[in-house]
């Protein structure tokens, strides 16, 4: 079933916001592809370089959001995003 883009929206927001361990981040991931798969007429980004690009721009307009985590967490993400490309 296709929800509409704000609502659909707030629902994913909704979801980011309860994050709050490794786990909660893979489901919110999985969930994510799977939004994709039922709502892509919503998304502003339909390709992976797209989407890559979109991730860093917001990346850095919530730098001051963000506050200062140590490296180690860049790191995970950074080797998270590249393992992710070479992993079905």
């Amino acid at each position: 079933m296709t929800i509409s883009a704000p609502e659909n929206t707030d629902a994913m927001y909704r979801l980011a916001h309860a994050v709050r361990s490794r786990r909660d981040l893979e489901r919110f991931l999985e969930r994510l592809a799977e939004d994709y798969e039922t709502n892509r007429e919503v998304w502003e980004n339909r390709s992976v370089p797209d989407y890559l690009t979109a991730l860093a721009d917001c990346s850095r307009r919530s730098a001051e959001e963000a506050g200062q985590p140590g490296p180690e967490l860049w790191q995970y993400i950074a080797r998270l995003l590249l393992g992710a490309s070479v992993l079905r």
